[in-house]
């Protein structure tokens, strides 16, 4: 929070509504997944962000970690390992939680420019 205040920047986070249903664990990982707080943890930074006057956003999950921030290719392909990212088309590769990350912060970028355009006239 400190350092977005300090840059003048805002802070991305993914919308994780639903991940519950969409996530399958083993049946011993069940009561884990039950108490998985991403709303509460939302909440909170959206608060705090708000209260340190630093814009806080929130974008959809969808296909972050297997699409492409340089070419948009986006197929489960290009993540050949859990933590790893490798674009079947254009070759990028790299850590898939910060290809993520990336496509995360180009997402806000995008919402952000909505969310502040200027009523028309």
């Amino acid at each position: 929070m400190a350092v977005a205040q300090r840059t003048e920047r805002g802070i991305a986070l993914e919308e994780l509504g639903g991940i519950r249903e969409r996530v399958t664990v083993r049946r011993d990982q069940r009561a884990t997944r039950s108490s998985w707080p991403f709303h509460q943890l939302g909440t909170f930074i959206t608060y705090k962000a708000q209260r340190a006057g630093v814009p806080a956003v929130q974008v959809d999950a969808a296909y972050t970690s297997q699409r492409c921030p340089r070419c948009g290719n986006t197929e489960r392909a290009n993540r050949p390992a859990r933590d790893q990212f490798c674009c079947r088309r254009c070759g990028l590769a790299g850590p898939a939680d910060v290809v993520a990350g990336v496509n995360v912060r180009d997402r806000a970028r995008s919402a952000w420019v909505f969310v502040n355009m200027p009523q028309p006239a």
